[in-house]
């Protein structure tokens, strides 16, 4: 067992027993990590706003590569993202990009780039207008697709490598665009709009923080059932962000919220 330190982002927590809570962590050099911070839930609590989600800090631990709980010894908080975030469509953005980390990633492997992206995300959500909230969330979604290795093909046919369609279909089980041969054999394709598959090009390329001018809000629907179809198909645990739930619950006040975003 070794005391070690890492930054980290708290992606979400939840109580163990009467005093303690079970933190993960997405780390930058360990990737997810799950610590125990024992008093936690006493008041006042020594460890602050350092645990809460959306929080980045410095994390003291005592590692223990053969278990998967370690026990948190210190933490300083460096940055608290949920102090910045006041209306509740920006939250549930930002959430969603916590839920999307820690369905995609597994245990303790780490991908700097990966974690930096994040990071990156949560600050351009915490800044952006809300009208550029989504586009800075499919953003990051494609983005966090390419980094581990399923970044969507725009440039050849994703099935044989041929000349596009000028009908711009788009396969999300084959990961991109196809040749007029491939989509007339390929079930489920779609066909995009011109603005779409711009806006799927310079989402990819361009920093998180330009999103909301790359991407009109009257595609922002077609691009986000591209996204979310491409992710189904090649990330198995993606089943779609309970984020998005709440974000419907706001248009719809009788909806229900998931679990997670109701107050206690």
């Amino acid at each position: 067992m070794a005391l070690v330190r890492g930054e980290g982002v708290v992606l979400r927590t939840y109580a163990l027993g009467d005093t303690s809570r079970i933190v993960v962590v997405y780390t930058r050099d360990r990737g997810l990590v799950k610590m125990v911070a024992k008093g936690a839930r006493t008041t006042p609590s020594r460890f602050g706003v350092g645990l809460e989600p959306l929080a980045r800090a410095r994390f003291h631990y005592y590692f223990k590569p053969d278990r998967d709980l370690h026990l948190v010894s210190q933490v300083e908080t460096l940055e608290s993202l949920g102090l910045r975030m006041f209306e509740l469509s920006r939250l549930a953005h930002a959430q969603g990009a916590l839920e999307l980390v820690d369905r995609l990633v597994w245990g303790e492997e780490p991908h700097e780039a990966l974690y930096d992206l994040l990071v990156e995300a949560l600050s351009a959500l915490a800044a952006a207008p809300e009208s550029a909230l989504m586009a800075v969330t499919l953003a990051f979604q494609l983005r966090v697709a390419s980094v581990l290795g399923y970044r969507p093909r725009l440039d050849a046919c994703a099935s044989c490598g041929g000349t596009l369609s000028p009908e711009r279909w788009f396969s999300a089980s084959r990961g991109g665009l196809l040749c007029a041969a491939c989509a007339a054999r390929e079930p489920g394709v779609l066909r995009l709009s011109a603005d779409a598959l711009a806006a799927l090009a310079l989402l990819l390329s361009r920093p998180l923080a330009e999103a909301g001018a790359l991407l009109e809000p009257s595609r922002s629907g077609e691009v986000q059932r591209v996204v979310d179809q491409f992710l189904r198909q090649h990330f198995q645990r993606f089943q779609g962000l309970r984020s998005f739930d709440v974000l419907r619950a706001i248009e719809d006040p009788g909806a229900t919220l998931p679990r997670d975003f109701r107050r206690a």
